[in-house]
């Protein structure tokens, strides 16, 4: 690991690791989309995006509805069936 290289927190975890291995996500209009370059966002670790008790934490804490949480959950699981 290179000095300069930033270090992010997970939100779910708070473990800390390099930036470019964590989610960067952010909550627009009760919606959680990928970072779009504006506003503010939170990371999220690899290991957080496929347990089922951590993404129900997260659900809960950003109030997401049904249909919202079901695209969050989508959304993740592709991610993590490409990277």
């Amino acid at each position: 690991m290179q000095k300069n290289e930033p270090i992010r927190m997970c939100i779910a975890c708070r473990e800390r690791d390099l930036q470019k291995k964590l989610i960067r996500l952010q909550q627009v209009n009760n919606n959680i989309f990928p970072y779009t370059g504006q506003g503010r966002s939170f990371y999220l670790c690899k290991a957080c995006s496929n347990d089922k008790k951590k993404l129900k934490g997260l659900i809960k804490r950003f109030k997401l509805s049904t249909d919202n949480s079901e695209r969050f959950v989508k959304y993740l699981k592709e991610l993590n069936k490409n990277g």
